[in-house]
């Protein structure tokens, strides 16, 4: 196993804190318990255990081909079983141990199954939606590597294109050609004459699921101050870090383990120019005995062997001796403090440039200046964009053709005379490109009943916007005309927390009553939380730069289910996802996260009455940040600047602004300081 491996018990570093010769030395720890952990870092393919105590390897294996070209295709994609017709998948399973194995097959039938030359028994086990037929099979007929499933009876598979991928995936922008198809009972094979004409070439809609973990997992906590172990609102100044030594309280057993790399630097934001570069820590314990700064960052790999075992990661605790000079910033008091503490995604998400020439034509095309005169808030500007778009036209052509992502190709005329148009998605699409014109953030998220088929029917394709006003992600409709709040607060909602309610409503429990605020009336209704839209899965296409690349985009999106593999999917304890996705989250800050705002770092110098500001954001298109010290407007390009105090009170906003010109979320500080009489800072 590489890393540090466990058996079965809890180990601990030990912490030895080290006093160098002539200094004042400070033993300093923070112990960070995995609820802690797992909200402050971006993750990958790890999750809570179910009592919350430890980190463990996410749970769920999805092992497909299909997924760049799955959805609707205006193109012949049917293959049709009989007698006589034998389906041939290969899937590449790198584990095959599993508690379960879940064979699904979009569309289905009646089938049969060899899997690696045996007879099979498929026990259906249901739909995963409207469109896919999920089969039980035992784990012990896969093999490790490449592995044939051959289906026969009665039904339908579709077919992803080879042609269709490249607009699915940059990555995989063809077929691996691991479909084939008999029409001789299975005497002859062909891989390239597929469908009902024999003229389709691509891969069968054949996935498999199998109930294992990961095989590793990622998490890479935020920057930890190292010499403010205290977290005390500013930093003490420093003579020297010290050795910083690190504790992993992990449990598991001699297949599992735990690698952590670290890195250090002087400023609070990593950067090549003042951090080191990432090393492997080693030995008896985890011990960084020259860091290049009091600013710390940890990565933390947990692996597995075994794909039924997992370690668990219960707390990470930071230690260290700092050697200090006298702490001058004792006599700075905090008067009052609004910092905002940015939370990441772990999904990679690429936002739209603000300066894309198609955004400004498309505000001067549309007049939208003129649409949103006289809204007195950014909200009211966000609703009157979602009431213009939801009335740009009547019809639709989408039997003929899907748009590209492009609002003007969407707005352009047919030659019927009225707008290309399309449905929810165009709709919303054109409202997000609209809101992007006025230096606004949105994204893409559509929404369905999961295999609560039976309770809610339907889907749709939603929008939610960055709120500088309300600090969160809003859903606003771009298509339906409307936004939810919540009844008492007025806050907009998001789709994730009114997909709280809809799951509550649908239990009969308790949950915060919502308002429908109307827009503009459209045909749309929505009476209640148990009635359309349903808010069950939210998908997330994780990019919104659709001017500035056509793909990746999933297949034609809302014309039937949603079966691409690039959506990032919700799943909780609640209710988990269906078996379809391989790119699932479990974590609150991933669907979450913030933006626009300016986050402050203060650290103390040596030197009386000099702080030192480091400044932090994450904002799509940053320009500069917008500096009042004491009154004093400037600009801040950078992220590091000095403050100079004097005795008595002062003040500090620091706001970011982006390349449209709107400025984001400030921090703010107030604080007195009151040097001792006779001190060089009196």
């Amino acid at each position: 196993m590489t890393g540090r491996t466990a058996d079965r018990i809890t180990l601990v570093a030990c912490l030895s804190l080290v006093s160098l010769t002539g200094a004042v030395a400070h033993a300093d720890q923070w112990k960070l318990d995995a609820p802690t952990l797992l909200a402050r870092g971006a993750s990958r393919q790890l999750a809570l255990s179910a009592d919350e105590s430890a980190i463990e390897l996410q749970r769920g294996v999805v092992i497909e081909d299909d997924g760049p070209a799955a959805g609707y295709s205006y193109r012949p994609n049917v293959e049709r079983l009989g007698p006589a017709v034998f389906l041939r998948k290969e899937l590449i399973v790198p584990s095959p141990r599993a508690s379960a194995a879940t064979l699904l097959v979009g569309q289905g039938g009646d089938l049969t199954a060899q899997v690696n030359g045996r007879e099979v028994p498929l026990r259906l086990i249901g739909r995963q939606g409207n469109y896919w037929q999920a089969w039980q099979l035992p784990p012990d007929v896969l093999q490790t590597g490449r592995n044939t499933f051959v289906l026969n009876g009665t039904g339908s598979v579709w077919i992803a294109r080879d042609d269709e991928y490249a607009a699915g995936s940059l990555a995989r922008p063809s077929h691996p050609n691991r479909s084939a198809k008999s029409s001789d009972g299975g005497k002859t094979w062909s891989d390239n004459r597929l469908g009902t004409g024999n003229d389709v070439d691509g891969e069968y809609y054949v996935r498999l699921h199998l109930d294992q973990f990961h095989s590793s997992g990622q998490l890479t906590p935020g920057v930890i101050d190292v010499g403010n172990l205290e977290r005390r609102a500013i930093g003490p100044p420093l003579d020297a870090v010290g050795p910083i030594r690190l504790a992993a309280e992990v449990a598991g057993d001699a297949s599992t383990g735990l690698r952590i790399r670290a890195r250090t630097g002087t400023t609070y934001v990593p950067d090549p120019a003042t951090w080191s570069e990432w090393s492997e820590l080693e030995g008896d314990d985890y011990l960084l005995n020259d860091p290049r700064g009091r600013y710390l960052q940890v990565e933390l790999t947990l692996l597995t062997e075994d794909p039924l075992c997992t370690p668990s990661l219960r707390s990470v605790s930071v230690s260290a001796s700092p050697r200090r000079p006298e702490d001058w910033s004792r006599d700075v008091r905090v008067v009052d403090l609004d910092n905002q503490r940015i939370v990441r995604s772990s999904i990679p998400f690429q936002y739209e440039p603000f300066d894309h020439p198609e955004l400004a034509e498309l505000r001067r095309r549309h007049k939208l200046d003129q649409v949103v005169a006289g809204a007195d808030s950014e909200f009211a500007l966000i609703q009157r964009l979602a009431g213009w778009s939801a009335g740009l036209w009547q019809r639709m052509h989408l039997n003929e053709s899907y748009p590209p992502y492009r609002a003007l190709e969407i707005l352009k005329t047919h030659q019927d005379g009225t707008p290309v148009g399309g449905f929810c998605q165009q709709y919303n699409l054109v409202f997000l490109q609209a809101c992007e014109s006025f230096g606004l953030v949105g994204r893409l998220v559509s929404i369905g009943p999961g295999n609560w088929t039976d309770r809610i029917r339907g889907g749709h394709e939603a929008i939610e916007i960055w709120s500088n006003e309300f600090r969160k992600w809003i859903y606003v409709d771009g298509n339906a005309a409307w936004n939810a709040v919540d009844r008492e607060s007025q806050v907009p909602l998001s789709l994730r927390e009114l997909r709280q309610r809809q799951l509550a409503a649908f239990r009969e429990e308790p949950f915060g009553p919502i308002e429908v605020v109307v827009i503009k009336e459209t045909r749309h209704r929505w009476p209640d939380l148990k009635h359309w839209p349903p808010l069950v899965e939210l998908r997330l296409i994780p990019r919104s730069n659709f001017l500035q690349q056509a793909a990746p985009v999933p297949l034609n999106q809302g014309m039937r289910g949603w079966f691409w593999t690039g959506h990032y999917v919700w799943s909780d304890n609640q209710l988990p996802d269906r078996l379809l996705y391989p790119l699932r989250t479990l974590r609150a800050g991933d669907f979450e996260w913030t933006l626009n705002q300016a986050e402050l770092e203060l650290e103390a110098t040596s030197e009386p009455g000099r702080l030192r500001v480091h400044l932090d954001t994450n904002t799509p298109g940053f320009q500069t940040f917008q500096v009042a010290s004491d009154g004093q407007l400037s600009e801040q390009s950078g992220s590091v600047f000095e403050w100079i105090l004097a005795a008595g009170r002062h003040s500090l906003s620091v706001a970011p602004r982006n390349t449209a010109g709107r400025a984001g979320i400030s921090s703010s500080l107030t604080l007195d300081y009151h040097p001792p009489a006779g001190s060089s800072a009196d």
